[in-house]
């Protein structure tokens, strides 16, 4: 399985590509701010699990951006 995510503050383009995921018989969920945070912090952390070594600076200097 394979996912998208889009993010716009237009409110009808969201709707419309809704519309289309599902006339092409896709799923669709909307992800909460809160969600997306903790989405977007999880790809940080795993982005690091790829180094071998990794100092406390880089780290909060990744968690700030």
């Amino acid at each position: 399985m394979n996912s998208v995510l889009i993010r716009s503050q237009n409110k009808a383009d969201i709707a419309l590509l809704i519309s289309l995921a599902k006339k092409l018989g896709m799923n669709t969920k909307s992800l909460t701010k809160g969600e997306v945070e903790d989405w977007q912090l999880a790809q940080k952390i795993e982005s690091g699990m790829k180094t071998q070594s990794v100092s406390r600076d880089a780290i909060l200097k990744e968690l700030s951006k």
